[in-house]
């Protein structure tokens, strides 16, 4: 351990070593970087932090964590066999914290409360690279995908080199909204360490914006504890992952978490969302709150000082278009998005941009350019065709959300094609088909994966859940079905296809077929069958 004397003579040297890791290559000596947390150590270079002890090679630090599943800590002799220099652990006392020791060619170093110190330390490793970008956190239970990707697409349009991090993967957006580079991540938020990596990773390819997904997990387990943020946003709030935080007052709790993110300047709030009251009742006093919404009958926060809402909202099948009120000004915002739950998350992206410095007048020309994201809610056809939206909604209720989206940019029947999947949840089959009768004008049971089912036994299930079966389209083939409805339907009708969405295959018997529903359909278009 140091004492208050010794960490005073190391400030001006810690400094320094500060600002060499902020423009240097990953590789880099244990002693500086250990002293910001008052452990003095030996100048050993290492060039990764690693968590899983298989990643280990000879200039691995591990990362040795009591987790909430796995104990590292067991795997500190897999690491030593593996050759990792150094080995950080994290110990039961602070007293212990500090403490070194050595083992075969590893150096052990105690470290108190490492899962909370983990962002902290993957922070200095990698320089701080959040430091040169502006960050965007997103939150919530539903939306925080699309959010996160019309954060960057708008962003992107507005000439700023932007980033994505989520359930999608993470990589730099271009103004398509497609992901110009990326890479799977493991869980929607990522670790401490890869959050960190992926920052510097981006500051080095001169990304100036990046959004991203935090999960509850992610922010309970302080994954992004010390990543530098500058706006919190919060989509809205419902019953999920009660098997990890046992209520939803703790679920609750740990999405306002987000609002101790360090340097945070705002939190853009659903207004239309009653759990935006608590966040602002929680609200540190550096932090300026920004409401985003509706202004219909469910607003719930009306005398927010800086507001960002949609009036006047009109919808159509080619999207809809509204009154942009806010702080920053008024402007007419025409969306080619489908789904209420989309202008939310298009209002979430612009407050965010606003709260930046973007210019509403910049933002009001290129919103008409945002794409949702890949296979949800994503439209083709229009104009003088049928509207064919493709969907991955493939649960009863997701269904019925999609179904009473599109209700509302209707102008003439609602059709729904869809299909369940083989091998699967049996019990949700008949509720499927009570959804679509209830809430489709016509419909259509195609197939799904099938797996090792019989399509028509399938079928039969979804029937069962029908009042009148006896008016379902039931078409085995898929690509027919929907050729079939789209003959039928007129430039007014909107047909969803449910079910598939972003995915390209079929999984007909054991043999798993190439199938891309939306290219299908572009295709479908493009041949102009209509």
């Amino acid at each position: 351990m140091l004492d208050s004397k010794q960490v005073q003579t190391n400030q001006a040297q810690l400094k320094q070593a500060q600002l060499k890791r902020a423009h240097s290559k990953t590789a880099q000596s244990i002693k500086p970087l250990l002293l910001e947390f008052g452990i003095q150590a030996g100048d050993i270079t290492i060039e990764s932090l690693v968590l899983d002890s298989r990643d280990v090679a000879i200039h691995s630090a591990f990362i040795a964590l009591k987790g909430h599943v796995r104990d590292g800590r067991d795997f500190i002799p897999q690491a030593i066999s593996l050759g990792a220099k150094v080995i950080i652990a994290e110990c039961e006392t602070q007293a212990e914290h500090g403490h070194t020791s050595m083992r075969e060619q590893s150096l052990i170093i105690s470290f108190y409360d490492l899962s909370a110190q983990l962002s902290a330390l993957a922070a200095a490793f990698y320089g701080y690279p959040a430091k040169s970008i502006q960050v965007i956190g997103v939150t919530g239970t539903n939306g925080k995908t699309s959010t996160v990707q019309l954060t960057s697409q708008l962003a992107a349009l507005l000439n700023k080199r932007a980033a994505s991090i989520g359930t999608l993967g993470s990589g730099v957006i271009d103004q398509s909204g497609a992901c110009a580079s990326h890479n799977e991540t493991a869980n929607t938020t990522p670790d401490a360490i890869s959050m960190h990596k992926l920052m510097a990773q981006f500051a080095q390819d001169q990304v100036k914006q990046v959004a991203l997904e935090v999960s509850s997990h992610a922010l309970v387990q302080q994954r992004v504890a010390a990543l530098k943020t500058d706006v919190a946003v919060l989509t809205n709030l419902t019953r999920d992952h009660l098997d990890y935080h046992g209520t939803m007052q703790a679920y609750a709790q740990a999405k306002r978490e987000l609002l101790k993110q360090p340097e945070l300047r705002f939190a853009v709030l659903n207004g239309n969302e009653i759990e935006s009251k608590h966040w602002l009742a929680q609200l540190p006093s550096a932090v300026t709150p920004v409401i985003y919404g509706i202004a219909d009958e469910s607003l719930m926060l009306t005398d927010a000082e800086h507001q960002c809402l949609a009036k006047d909202v009109v919808y159509s099948n080619q999207g809809c278009r509204f009154k942009l009120v806010s702080s920053w000004g008024e402007c007419d915002i025409q969306l080619s998005l489908l789904g209420r739950f989309n202008i939310f998350n298009a209002l979430a992206a612009i407050a965010s941009q606003l709260c930046l410095g973007e210019s509403l007048n910049d933002i009001a020309k290129h919103a008409h350019l945002l794409v949702p994201v890949t296979g949800r809610m994503e439209r083709f056809g229009g104009d003088n065709s049928p509207t064919v939206v493709v969907d991955y909604a493939h649960t009863p209720d997701a269904l019925k959300q999609a179904l009473v989206a599109l209700r509302q940019h209707s102008q003439g029947r609602l059709s729904v094609i869809f299909g369940c999947g083989g091998d699967r949840d049996t019990g949700k089959r008949s509720l499927m088909g009570e959804v679509a009768e209830t809430y489709a004008d016509d419909m259509t049971i195609t197939n799904d994966n099938s797996r090792s089912e019989d399509p028509t036994a399938i079928a039969t299930d979804i029937l069962s859940g029908c009042v009148h079966p006896e008016k379902v389209q039931v078409v085995l083939d898929r690509k027919a079905a929907i050729e079939q409805a789209v003959l039928n339907a007129t430039a007014n009708d909107i047909i969803l296809v449910a079910g598939k969405g972003h995915e390209d295959y079929q999984i007909i018997g054991n043999q798993t077929v190439a199938y891309d529903e939306r290219e299908y359909v572009q295709q479908m278009f493009e041949r102009n069958i209509t």
